[in-house]
């Protein structure tokens, strides 16, 4: 019984959250639920959730989605944001979490941790200059950022107020973290 308790809870949870990041890649959803020791649950999760059409599974990219047209619209900077994030509840404990809004851009990922607010940037190169300008007029009162580059060598370039920490994310979710003051 108590299995099956947790069985539903983690189809409630997961259901919640391909809803909330639309496209998550399988990786991504055995690792959220692995931090609190319920990833066994995970496969017949998805499967329940994908044979009542809550869910769609793209077999070619093993992309878990909340629509069956989801995947065309998989944004690469979410998909590294939600690796940042899933590291980061290695580190501390992070109340609430969700996708930032467009306005937000170059923003992807807000989230809460140990009553602070922080969020999660991807910045590709092509995008420095106008990630700079976009900082240079925002004022964003106690909010730590964490950005994402392709590169390390992109680091130096990139001036946002508040950078708590600098990453690059390889595949599978290996997560490189740098600061800027120590270059």
């Amino acid at each position: 019984m108590e299995n099956q308790n947790k069985q539903r809870d983690v189809e409630r949870e997961l259901k919640e959250l391909v809803r909330k990041y639309n496209v998550l890649d399988k990786g991504q959803v055995y690792a959220y639920f692995g931090k609190t020791g319920r990833d066994r649950f995970v496969g017949r999760a998805i499967r329940a959730l994908e044979k009542g059409h809550s869910i769609y599974v793209c077999r070619e990219t093993k992309q878990v989605a909340s629509s069956d047209t989801a995947h065309a619209a998989w944004e690469r900077g979410l998909g590294l944001s939600v690796w940042v994030l899933l590291s980061l509840m290695d580190q501390k404990k992070i109340e609430e979490h969700f996708v930032a809004s467009k306005e937000e851009y170059p923003v992807r990922i807000v989230f809460v941790g140990d009553g602070e607010i922080y969020d999660i940037l991807y910045v590709p190169p092509e995008d420095i200059e106008v990630t700079n300008q976009l900082f240079a007029r925002k004022n964003i009162d106690e909010c730590g950022h964490i950005v994402i580059v392709e590169e390390p060598e992109d680091i130096p370039k990139i001036r946002i107020p508040d950078v708590v920490g600098y990453c690059t994310v390889k595949e599978e979710g290996q997560i490189e973290y740098y600061r800027k003051d120590s270059r």
